[in-house]
């Protein structure tokens, strides 16, 4: 657990990261539809529904909802890809 942070180049990155920007620009309803192990290598880890309830370790077909958030596990290298993908700066 030390090695994780929120920050940090060599270390192993938490991010969490709003969908809605991202479900606006392809049809995706589901954590399995965003399929962001494929494109930028980072495991999601858990979930936060807009009333702020935490799901940890969610399902793949868990149903996204406007305002909800991923909470991402990943290499700053994979951090990178993500927020370019969320257009997060």
């Amino acid at each position: 657990m030390d090695k994780l942070s929120t920050e940090g180049e060599n270390t192993t990155n938490l991010e969490e990261v709003t969908i809605e920007s991202y479900m606006t620009s392809i049809n995706n309803h589901s954590l399995r539809d965003l399929d962001l192990r494929k494109k930028t290598g980072c495991t999601i880890i858990g979930y936060i529904e807009p009333d702020g309830n935490y799901i940890i370790n969610p399902e793949a077909d868990l149903k996204l909802q406007p305002q909800g958030k991923v909470i991402v596990l990943g290499r700053p290298e994979q951090i990178k890809k993500l927020n370019g993908m969320f257009h997060i700066d």
